[in-house]
């Protein structure tokens, strides 16, 4: 073979990425783990038969279009067998959150599910907005998509039955009427103007509604009237034929939702374009809807069915209620095997079920258009936050939009407990997963630039530790702030980490109102954007949820500090029993709140000792 000689460096042939057998496959249930040529884990799946499974993707017979490019950057596959499908589907949860594939969906860990809680065992119970649900014999009734609207059921219920609001201290401790007995929506339990039994009834009718009943809850309150005005007691009657009439008004909007002879429904929808899905829920509780949540994901390369099998496990691993009927919008491959599972979360029977026709159909259109609604309302909002990242990029001259934005302020007030706070965003949006806070250690004076050396020390060597590094660092301060963060950073060799300070408007000696603006490495003059634009709203608002932390924080500290103290002024309190009081209540307010029988429960607290305490605090409040 004759040599080129102006070749003196022929090309290097690229080995061709091995290839994947269907044959390699087992023929059992299990899951399988696809990996790219480094070796890392792109996806998850699970299979009743693995190897059936394998050959579709191989095949592309699968009909998602997007498969494909799934195929294209898997360089192999491993396979796990278990015994039964069930298995197979709890293992593939387990290796996603363990491994997190870059195509599998994964749900947030923060999502949390808002009740109203209400225990009938308790002296006159009352209704609060919870987030988690105990096995304590109480009754729980929900999920509400959001705090705001259980609240808002919370109120209208509150005018609907007047049962308490306070809590059980301020209950013990009352000694005269409230506003609430002055408005009537309350009947003043705590001074003792209503007995428990007839109590008793006021929390049966609560249940009532939130149980669905309302139809024979209204019988009851006309009963009530007509028997009120037979003994010509007219102005009692008034009083609950106004009840009636807001019970009336309250619940026609439900029944406009309602499905009739429904116990517990979550009804999902799904809308997809391409690569990006979005999944709808709505709830339906006691005959009326309570609410919904969506949730979007991209880069969806896998087929639909398997991805919608995945979603639903992980979210009712998350969910504290299961509900007696789930409606899907496609039917699934371990659709009997999810059932058994979420059977066993309810401890009674769950259904899952496709419906055909019917008002469930209905509802799942209904929770379909909602789904092609959010979408469309989430790509918008999306462009919107896309469009201020790439200014930020252009104003700051970054080499691409930031992902990830980290922003630090300190707070002290006279040098006395200074901490830090860092607020995070991203992809435009707050990420309050990934705030810290923190208490500044050498906090000898007075000293914000002192702090601020410490805190950005403290993140970012940790932060090039466990590779964690932001897009864009973003300071609370003026120049001074920003010198300092420069020199952190350089010495720890982070020279090249974009970082800019914020300085925020406000008036000067004349009453003029300064703009917001920022200060860049290398450049006297800060920079001002249009104050109305996305740069601003979009970092200001980014400052102030930083601000905001680090002022809470410092509160809390200076306040545990004063209780401290005036723990420590009672005779037989040290700091032993000071400690020991925080770490049974948790916080100042609940200590302050507490009732001598609840202090006197705190070990080396005797009774006598916790009525000294609460005379104390409440004389020193």
């Amino acid at each position: 073979m004759t040599e080129n000689p102006h070749d003196e460096h022929p090309p290097e042939k690229t080995p061709p990425a091995p290839e994947i057998r269907a044959a390699d496959a087992p023929t059992e249930p299990g899951c399988y783990l696809m990996r790219d040529k480094k070796g890392e884990i792109l996806y998850v799946g699970k299979a009743i038969n693995l190897r059936a499974r394998i050959r579709s993707y191989i095949t592309l017979s699968d009909s998602r279009h997007t498969v494909k490019f799934l195929m294209r950057r898997v360089a192999s596959v491993e396979y796990l067998t278990v015994a039964s499908e069930k298995e197979a589907l709890l293992l593939e949860n387990t290796l996603i959150k363990l491994h997190k594939p870059r195509y599998n969906i994964r749900l947030r860990d923060d999502k949390t599910f808002i009740s109203l809680r209400l225990h009938p065992e308790e002296d006159f119970p009352r209704l609060t907005v919870v987030r988690r649900r105990k096995k304590d014999g109480a009754r729980y009734f929900g999920p509400y998509h959001d705090t705001k609207a259980a609240r808002k059921t919370l109120k209208q219920l509150q005018k609907l039955v007047p049962l308490r609001t306070c809590s059980d201290n301020v209950l013990k401790n009352r000694s005269r009427p409230c506003i609430y007995y002055q408005i009537q929506q309350c009947k003043a339990p705590c001074v003792n103007l209503i007995s428990k039994e007839e109590y008793a009834e006021l929390v049966e009718q609560v249940l009532m509604i939130l149980e669905g009943k309302s139809r024979s809850l209204e019988k009851q309150l006309r009963e009530e009237i007509d028997a009120l005005a037979a003994s010509l007691r007219f102005e009692e009657a008034a009083v609950v034929r106004d009840r009636l009439f807001d019970l009336e008004t309250t619940l026609q909007p439900q029944r406009t939702v309602a499905l009739s002879g429904a116990d517990e429904y979550d009804i999902f929808g799904m809308h997809a374009e391409g690569a990006f899905v979005e999944f709808q829920v709505l709830y339906y509780r006691n005959n009326a809807m309570t609410g919904g949540d969506s949730f979007s994901f991209d880069h969806v390369e896998v087929p639909l069915n398997e991805l919608f099998s995945s979603f639903l496990l992980q979210f009712y691993e998350a969910t504290p209620v299961v509900p007696k009927t789930v409606v899907l919008p496609v039917v699934l491959e371990d659709q009997d095997t999810l059932a058994e599972i979420l059977s066993e979360k309810r401890e009674r029977s769950v259904t899952l079920v496709v419906p055909k026709r019917g008002r469930l159909k209905q509802l799942l259109k209904l929770a379909e258009h909602n789904a092609e609604g959010s979408f469309i309302s989430r790509r918008g909002r999306e462009k919107a936050l896309q469009d201020g990242l790439e200014q930020i990029a252009a104003l700051f001259h970054l080499p691409s939009p930031p992902v990830r934005i980290e922003c630090f302020d300190i707070s002290t007030h006279q040098g006395d407990k200074t901490v830090a706070a860092m607020s995070v965003m991203t992809r435009g949006e707050v990420d309050k997963g990934r705030y810290r806070r923190y208490q500044i250690k050498n906090n000898m004076t007075q000293d914000d630039f002192g702090a601020m050396r410490e805190v950005l020390t403290r993140r970012f060597t940790r932060a090039l530790k466990e590779k964690d590094l932001p897009d864009l660092v973003l300071i609370d301060g003026g120049r001074g702030h920003l010198n300092i963060a420069l020199a952190v950073l350089k010495e720890l060799g982070l020279e090249a980490l974009p970082c800019v300070s914020i300085a925020e408007g406000r008036r000067d000696a004349g009453g003029k109102l300064l703009p917001e603006r920022f200060f860049l490495p290398g450049r006297s003059n800060p920079v001002i954007p249009p104050q109305n634009g996305q740069v601003i709203r979009l970092l200001a608002s980014l400052r102030n949820e930083a601000h905001r932390f680090a002022i809470s924080y410092h509160r809390k500290k200076r306040s545990q500090a004063t209780l401290k103290t005036s723990l420590r002024d009672i005779p037989g309190v040290g700091p032993a029993r000071s400690r020991a009081l925080l770490d049974t209540f948790g916080s100042v307010k609940k200590i302050l709140g507490a009732a001598p029988d609840q202090l006197a429960q705190v070990p080396g607290i005797s009774a006598k000792l916790a009525e000294s305490i609460h005379a104390h605090l409440h004389a020193e409040s």
